[in-house]
């Protein structure tokens, strides 16, 4: 299967307690609240369900997608959970990179780093600093 996490593509072959990750063996062993990868323990915090889907493992916000398809062109960035803004780091016009943080959002007692899909420049920020938002609401839109 193919998926996306944070933008980054992986090519992904489960067989039992190993997994191929873009063609490198790993082992791993999966409990309710952790992963273990090739002996090293990572804590899973909270995972929505949805595509794309939220992970935080080890207090890191992670977006997860199953897609074959590269190369789609984002022009919205969405809340992939329900949560408050707590801080909105560009603004309309700002060039931003691939994975820069652009929206502070506070889901769960855990403050979660939105970041960028893409390397371009924000057309419109669409919340404000003190903002609930839900699950799927557009944050900022991209030119």
């Amino acid at each position: 299967m193919k998926i996306k996490v944070n933008g980054n593509g992986y090519d992904i072959e489960i067989l039992g307690n190993k997994a191929k990750v873009n063609g490198e063996n790993i082992d791993v062993t999966l409990n309710e609240q952790e992963i273990l990868i090739n002996g090293k323990k990572f804590y899973l915090d909270f995972i929505e369900e949805g595509e794309p889907s939220l992970m935080i493992i080890n207090g890191m916000t992670y977006l997860v997608s199953k897609s074959a398809v590269v190369g789609i062109s984002v022009r919205e960035l969405k809340a992939p959970i329900s949560g408050l803004i707590t801080d909105v780091l560009v603004r309309a016009g700002s060039e931003v990179n691939k994975d820069q943080p652009l929206v502070i959002l506070e889901a769960m007692k855990m403050e979660n780093q939105i970041k960028s899909p893409l390397k371009g420049r924000v057309r419109e920020i669409r919340v404000d600093k003190g903002q609930s938002v839900k699950t799927g609401q557009v944050l900022v839109t991209f030119e």
